[in-house]
């Protein structure tokens, strides 16, 4: 028998997705259900439907959390939603204590349950095993911009829980100081996320054509063949996420490998093979040839924040 069976939430910015790991059916998280913040006017009410939903209000449960924010103390603020997360509260409910995790730190622990076959190498050098005597980089494009690091401390792999989207943005080509000149007129906080993430995409698209707005970041990153806006955009989401992937590496010391997930990566994957990524995460004077050697991964999987959470609580 494996472990005792176990909670895992996946606590986004406008949903939460719940399900349980452990127990004689394995660490696999099954049993998943959604709710939107839209539907409960709290996290706790949309825990207490979940469990009912599976006869187990009365359970006592251990539980790992994957939020979308920084896990510290026990009332954790979740970045641009209205729900927070009270861990004592949950606790309560769970009659167990929980355990909370960055989500992009979640997205990190699942690459060491995955096969090769949940990864497509980018330009440069394939894909090594996420394996305990390495250093990794995860990189999360979404709603928001997640960094989180797997880095090898006494012969295991660790997490490192960051909020490095939040650095400060470094224009660096035409475009991206227009970009730049224009959040600043609009009095919009510049960081690394107010261009690497679904919003930012919109947001470059207006500062780019001097005005308009896209209907949604599907319409941009559709119309990349016939519109030059559009292009644009996107080969400077691209070369930015490049630059700050390079500097990431330096960061953490993840020469053996960066790997990118989310929706947008996912949706953007024929223009991240194109050499302005590379070239700018390699443009780092002193480092151009270690860099050349650290391999980009694109994770094709949607579901990372609950796995990672399975494996947070299997290694715990």
């Amino acid at each position: 028998m494996g472990e005792d069976l176990a909670l895992v939430a996946d606590i986004g910015r406008q949903s939460v997705r719940f399900g349980l790991t452990g127990g004689d059916a394995g660490m696999a998280p099954r049993d998943i259900r959604r709710f939107s913040t839209s539907e409960h006017p709290t996290f706790t009410s949309a825990l207490v439907s979940y469990l009912s939903g599976l006869g187990l209000q009365d359970a006592r449960l251990p539980s790992v959390l994957a939020v979308a924010g920084a896990a510290r103390g026990d009332l954790i603020n979740l970045t641009g939603s209205r729900w927070y997360i009270s861990l004592s509260g949950v606790e309560a409910v769970l009659r167990a204590p929980p355990r909370a995790l960055n989500e992009c730190a979640a997205n990190a622990l699942a690459l060491t349950t995955l096969s090769l076959s949940a990864f497509t190498a980018l330009h440069g050098p394939p894909p090594r095993p996420v394996e305990p005597g390495g250093n990794y980089v995860v990189i999360g494009t979404g709603t928001g911009l997640g960094v989180a690091a797997l880095i090898t401390s006494n012969g295991r792999l660790v997490p490192v829980q960051s909020e490095a989207g939040h650095m400060a943005f470094a224009p660096a080509t035409p475009d991206e100081r227009k970009f730049a000149d224009f959040c600043r007129t609009r009095g919009v906080s510049l960081d690394v996320e107010t261009l690497i993430s679904a919003p930012g995409l919109c947001l470059a698209y207006e500062a780019l054509s001097g005005g308009a707005k896209p209907a949604s970041p599907e319409e941009v990153t559709r119309h990349v063949g016939r519109d030059a806006v559009s292009a644009a955009v996107v080969r400077m989401f691209v070369e930015h996420l490049g630059s700050f992937a390079g500097d990431l590496a330096l960061a953490f010391g993840a020469w053996d490998g960066v790997y990118l997930t989310g929706a947008i990566s996912r949706a953007l994957h024929p223009h991240l093979m194109d050499p302005g990524f590379r070239r700018r995460m390699e443009g780092k004077a002193a480092f151009r040839r270690q860099l050349s050697e650290v391999p980009v991964v694109l994770v094709n999987r949607n579901d990372l924040e609950l796995i990672g959470a399975a494996a947070a609580y299997g290694n715990a």
